[in-house]
């Protein structure tokens, strides 16, 4: 009887080895539709137009019409959040907008239920395209047999895929880039865990920050040290993004003292660096405080016995 109940244990272990890889790679399996890329670098020479594609796939059951457009986008806030611009009414009404310049290869698309379908798209690079930063989306809308965007039933949404693109026209790129500030968790009895970083693109080009921040003790130790902007994150030309920076401890901090948080900082494409401090109070570790009280108590137990003790018998007698 226990061997039997043994050898269901090692069958029942065997099943399970063969079925989890099965439900691993079925819960990978992509549903609905996707497009890609979800948004890609397009340069644009100082003449001729730029093509590139994206790519549309079926993940469902049954066959699905589309609808194409472009439109542009800005910086929602200093989170990053993206807004789209709506359809321009010129090409001088959005600054840094892509829409006018996007030509579709399809204004409608048809896609078979597990197929994959490429669009072709071109940056056409007329004479108004300035030098710089020009940012728009390419909108896929779900729609049925007549034309109208389908809802999802349950939120009342339409079914929307986009396609972001950042391109660059060559010809006369300014890149700026500058910290306005930095703000820490830190207080007299913690150091801080994160440090967030507020940056301005002066430029015409969008830039993605790189660079270190540490955290200084009074005695020019680095006792914390974090990486910026790991997630390669993009500031848009003439906009403002905030940044945060999680601290790992590389060092104790045992003294107190006024503290200091150093970022170096420079972007993709540059070498040069620039620095941006600011200070905050840190009361220092408690091992150092007791280790001090004990220092004083001594001290003061020494001054009484070499001093008061000795005057205090001789008032007695």
């Amino acid at each position: 009887m226990r061997r039997l109940s043994w050898w269901g244990i090692l069958v029942g272990w065997w099943l399970a080895a063969l079925a989890w890889p099965a439900g691993a790679g079925a819960a990978d399996v992509p549903k609905g539709f996707t497009i890609s890329p979800a948004y890609q670098m397009v340069n644009v020479p100082a003449t001729g137009d730029a093509d590139f594609s994206i790519g549309l796939t079926n993940h469902t059951s049954k066959d699905q019409n589309f609808r194409l457009s472009a439109q542009d986008f800005g910086s929602l806030d200093d989170t990053g959040g993206v807004a789209f611009l709506g359809a321009p009414a010129s090409e001088l009404e959005h600054k840094y907008g892509l829409a006018s310049w996007l030509v579709l290869g399809k204004d409608t698309l048809f896609v078979p239920v597990g197929a994959s379908m490429q669009v072709p798209v071109s940056v056409e690079n007329r004479q108004s395209l300035a030098p710089g930063g020009h940012y728009g989306a390419v909108l896929v809308t779900a729609v049925d047999d007549f034309g109208q965007p389908i809802q999802d039933p349950r939120v009342g949404l339409k079914q929307v895929l986009t396609s972001l693109v950042l391109a660059v026209k060559e010809g006369g790129l300014v890149r700026q880039l500058r910290m306005t500030g930095q703000d820490t968790d830190a207080g007299w009895g913690r150091l801080p865990k994160e440090v967030q970083q507020h940056f301005a693109n002066d430029g015409n080009v969008h830039l993605v920050p790189r660079g270190v921040t540490e955290v200084k003790d009074a005695f020019g130790w680095t006792v914390e040290r974090g990486a910026l902007n790991e997630a390669s994150a993009v500031i848009l030309p003439e906009s403002y993004r905030r940044y945060k920076t999680p601290l790992t401890a590389i060092n104790k901090a045992l003294w107190p003292g006024r503290y200091r948080v150093v970022t170096t900082f420079r972007y993709d494409g540059t070498d040069q660096t620039k620095v941006f401090a600011t200070t905050f109070w840190y009361a220092g570790a408690l091992v150092v405080w007791a280790l001090g009280i004990l220092v004083l108590a001594a001290a003061a137990g020494l001054v009484w016995w070499l001093w008061f003790r000795p005057h205090r018998k001789r008032r007695k007698k």
